[in-house]
């Protein structure tokens, strides 16, 4: 079961992140086994994300990430907000990977758009 944890509508169209438990997460990376007890105990949780936009209902782009550990699912896309001053304060070039999963499945819902007519006359 997905839940929604922010979304932008238009008339037409929906865009919306949602998350679900990952139920079998690799957490092969985590050499202490310290990610491992806090997801086990609850501090923790391990989630899919899942960035979707709709038409008129219909999903026309998405784009997903798996085994995400957060406190905090919100987390997600707050991470964000201010990146940008940062980037420049610190003269780095940092990202973000709910801006690349709206960007992508944006990018996919314009292909979609383009190669089916009766959405564009709508």
């Amino acid at each position: 079961m997905w839940d929604n944890l922010w979304k932008f509508e238009t008339a037409r169209f929906k865009v919306t992140l949602d998350c679900t438990p990952d139920d079998s997460p690799d957490l092969s990376w985590d050499e202490t086994g310290e990610t491992q007890a806090k997801c086990e105990s609850g501090e923790w949780v391990c989630v899919t994300f899942r960035v979707r936009v709709m038409c008129d209902g219909r999903e026309i782009g998405c784009d997903y990430l798996g085994n995400s550990v957060y406190a905090d699912v919100r987390d997600f896309y707050r991470e964000h907000i201010g990146i940008k001053a940062l980037c420049r304060r610190d003269g780095c070039n940092y990202g973000c990977y709910f801006t690349d999963m709206v960007h992508e499945a944006i990018r996919e819902a314009r292909k979609t758009v383009c190669s089916v007519p009766w959405l564009r006359s709508a």
